[in-house]
Order: C-alpha cells, then structure tokens, then sequence
C-alpha cells in the first residue's frame, strides 16, 4: 500500500531532535514550528536510491522507500488487524507517494518468521516492522542482520535486541523501575510482591529486587501462583497474613483482569491494612479503574492524554477501538515515514534511529538506546472511583542520555 491522504487530523507530532515535528492539520501534512531543523538534503549529484523489488505499476518509475510488516496475521489475527490498520492510518497521516506497505504472515515459529523475512528482503524491503513474539523477532534478525537491513520489532524482551534490531514496546523492567523510584520518592522503603509463577512474574521479581536495592528499598515478602483466579486469591491471603507479622508499605501486584482483581479483593477480605500502598504495572489499565478494591493504588502507563488522541483517531478513521498493541505500529511506520522523507532508505542508519532527543509517539516519548532497547517517558496513575488521575506526568521531553 502507498501512502496517501491522511484519514484524520493529528494533533501530536511524531518529533526527531534533529528533524521537524510534523503534524497533520485538515487532509495534508504539514509542517508544525520546531526549534530543529530537517536533516540536510545529500550534497548535490548525490543519488538517493532504495534497493529493486517489489514495484506496484502505479509506482513504476519512482525511488520507493519499501517498509516490510511481519504481523501475525495466522497465530493473532485481531491483533494483525489492528496493526495492520494502524500503519495503515500512519502511512495516510505521515508518507509520502513513495512510500509502500508490504505486509508478510510472521508465522508463528522462529523458523517461519526467518522465511518470512527473506521474502521481505527478496521483495526489496528497505526496513522491516515487526514481529510481535519473541521468536519472531530473533528469526527475523537473523535473516536480516546480514543485508544491514533495521528490524523495529514488538517484543518486550532485551535479550534480542541490538546490531540493528530496535524494540518498540512496553519494557516491563523500566516499568518496574519508574514505580519503585516513585515509591521511593513518597518514602515508600519496604515493597512486597505477588506475582505469576511464570516468566513474567519471574523478570518482575528480578527488576524489583534490584531497583529496590539501587533505591534503598526492601523486599520483605514474594508469594508466587498458577495464573488462575483461586490460586491467585490464595496466595494474596498468604501474603496478607505474612504481611501481618513482617509488614510493608506497599505491595506490588503484577498482574491483570481476573487474577488482579481476585487478588485485591482476597487481601481487603484478609484485613490487610489499609495503609499499605497497592501498586501495579501497565497491566493494569483498564481493569484497576472498574474494581473498588484497588482504589487508591498506583500504577504505571503510557503518557494518557497522548494515548487517548491516538485512539480517539484510530477509532474515527475505523469505527472500531485499537488493541493496545496497535499503537505501536503506527510509531513505526511513522517514524520510518519521518527518517526516510528527505534521503529514502538512507535515512534508516543507526544514528539516526538512536537520536538521544527521542520521538513524540502514540503512547509518549521514546528514544531506542544504542543496545536496541527501548526507553519510554512514564506516568504514574492513581486509581479513584471516578476513574484514574496522573499522579506523576510522563516528561515530555528526555532530561540526559539513554540510561
């Protein structure tokens, strides 16, 4: 798909430190006041050239930028969708006429998700978006890594970034570390924790453990479950009655939907003191806002206001709400849009995809840190009866180097 007009207005600017905001206002894109200038053009008679490959007809001719989607069309499909519509719009609001969408099927091994991304390559692609799983990611890069061709992949885990694979997603450990910095800064010094026995509960643990231990922090007590709503319940009135002998401030509850809210309603039942904080991760969005039990409690989210235009848009251009995932295709293709709108695919380098000013995204500020990771401005909400408030805002803009 080539871009085109845009759907729908954009109110926030996807921002470069060294490149212009853009914003769409009305049906075109133009360009919005920045203190930074756009990346000079290449000196003059230098070429600005994308690799052959795959080349509609009403496209014959032109330099195209060729921005490869492995989405799991197969394994996710409403979640395929939904990224697939949102780097749709970001294309309408962000590229240009040479600019093309080829998605690909990530499959739903590593080995399939490597084949899909030598069909991209064979298909010419200058940059590949996705995918999703862990898996794909590490197939995709191996297959790629080689032809020095950027992956901005959607896994939360580190371990397969870096040599040019970027991760776009919600990295559990700087979530982690934004709430027990809050905690700490509200004089919170002792945080237990209830969590999954399962990786995620394990890399909570982990990230716990030493931010706590960074911020001065104990950890009194762990009690790990099976995912299920009774085990969860039972292992919260464990808690709250180990809690009774060796107290803390504050407990972390890294979970969501049913689990979360058997847990917060299993700790009020046990006569857990009211004045231990309750504290969660992104996880919680939406879920916390609907149980009485955890009101009061802290949480961590992406910038809100930021992601409520986004969805509001998302919603206008498709009459139907985004999965949380969705967003994070829509920064890609945008980004890619942005670093290819003066020298193609020869703005797709390292420096630029780690500029240290960071991006304006659907979900906040981000910036990609030279080891691939990703690091996003956070807020911390409070839940309330009449819906969550931001206790502490997101930041706007990055105050130093990537940490």
């Amino acid at each position: 798909m080539a871009g085109g007009k845009p759907r729908a207005g954009l109110k926030w600017a996807l921002m470069l430190g060294s490149a212009a905001a853009l914003a769409a206002c009305g049906t075109t894109p133009t360009p919005s006041p920045s203190p930074y200038p756009m990346p000079p053009p290449p000196p003059p008679g230098a070429e600005v050239q994308t690799r052959d490959g795959v080349t509609p007809q009403f496209m014959a001719g032109r330099r195209i930028v060729r921005i490869g989607l492995l989405l799991p069309f197969s394994l996710r499909p409403q979640d395929a969708s939904s990224l697939y519509s949102a780097a749709e719009l970001a294309l309408f609001d962000h590229g240009d006429p040479n600019t093309l969408l080829i998605p690909r099927d990530a499959g739903a091994t590593e080995s399939e998700a490597s084949a899909a991304a030598r069909a991209l390559v064979d298909d010419g692609a200058d940059i590949i978006i996705g995918p999703v799983l862990r898996e794909g990611v590490e197939g995709a890069a191996r297959e790629v890594r080689r032809e020095n061709i950027p992956v901005i992949g959607f896994s939360s885990d580190r371990t397969v970034a870096g040599d040019g694979v970027y991760l776009l997603s919600f990295q559990l450990e700087d979530e982690i570390a934004r709430v027990v910095s809050f905690a700490a800064s509200r004089n919170l010094r002792s945080i237990a924790l209830i969590a999954p026995s399962n990786e995620y509960g394990r890399r909570v643990e982990q990230a716990l453990r030493q931010e706590a231990q960074m911020r001065g922090v104990s950890v009194p007590r762990v009690e790990v479950y099976s995912r299920n709503e009774t085990e969860a319940a039972a292992a919260a009135t464990r808690l709250a009655a180990a809690l009774a002998a060796t107290p803390a401030q504050a407990i972390l509850i890294a979970d969501s939907g049913a689990p979360l809210r058997s847990i917060s309603t299993a700790l009020v039942r046990a006569g857990l003191d009211r004045q231990v904080r309750l504290m969660g991760t992104s996880a919680w969005g939406g879920d916390s806002d609907r149980e009485p039990t955890l009101a009061g409690g802290w949480y961590v989210s992406s910038d809100p206001t930021v992601r409520a235009d986004f969805e509001r848009r998302y919603q206008g251009a498709y009459s139907r709400e985004p999965t949380r995932l969705s967003s994070l295709a829509y920064d890609a293709v945008a980004l890619a849009a942005l670093l290819s709108r003066e020298r193609g695919a020869q703005g797709f380098t390292r420096p630029a995809l780690e500029n240290g000013e960071g991006f304006l995204g659907s979900d906040g500020i981000f910036r990609f840190r030279p080891n691939g990771s990703i690091e996003r401005g956070l807020a911390i909400l409070e839940v309330r009866a009449g819906g969550a408030v931001t206790l502490d805002p997101a930041p706007r803009r990055f105050a130093g180097p990537p940490s």
